[in-house]
């Protein structure tokens, strides 16, 4: 299972995805992906998410939405405070970059970059069963954005109406 790690050259920090591999001397870590310079942020804003996109309510507000994967990392940009002037967040590339360069947003002990913002973007809902739940979370997850519960059990339910993934195929 591959992972994200961060190693600091020269006082500054950057990202990678790794997989462990276990070779006769032991476990070795093999890179398998570049994800930019890290850089860090902590909670500075304390906005609500349904008061952050001025819903009332959150199944009326994800029924008649498209764009929730959309705002909620504005939401999540906003409440780290992260400028948008500094770090450019393209939702239609799915890139993170700063100054043309991958960059990593740690947020919420996740990153936010180029790959994990394609993952979150393009997840597809799959007849698994009961794992989706946990694959579906970890997109969110990996990506730094805490996603509010009531929101999350909406979204999820609205995938799997859309995918057309019949009830049965699940074992809850």
């Amino acid at each position: 299972m591959a992972f994200f790690r961060i190693k600091k050259i020269k006082n500054k920090e950057y990202a990678y995805v790794v997989e462990n591999e276990w070779h006769s001397k032991g476990s070795r870590q093999k890179v398998k992906g570049y994800l930019g310079r890290v850089y860090r942020f902590e909670s500075k804003n304390n906005a609500g998410f349904l008061e952050f996109v001025k819903a009332g309510d959150a199944r009326n507000y994800i029924e008649s939405n498209s764009k929730v994967f959309h705002e909620l990392i504005e939401w999540e940009l906003f409440k780290n405070g992260i400028d948008k002037k500094e770090f450019l967040i393209d939702m239609n590339n799915k890139k993170v970059q700063k100054n043309g360069r991958n960059v990593a947003l740690m947020v919420n002990e996740g990153f936010l970059c180029s790959a994990t913002l394609k993952n979150l973007l393009e997840f597809k809902p799959e007849a698994d069963g009961p794992n989706e739940g946990y694959r579906f979370a970890r997109v969110f997850i990996e990506a730094g954005i805490k996603v509010p519960h009531d929101v999350f059990i909406g979204l999820f339910g609205k995938m799997y109406k859309q995918a057309e993934i019949p009830k049965s195929d699940f074992a809850w």
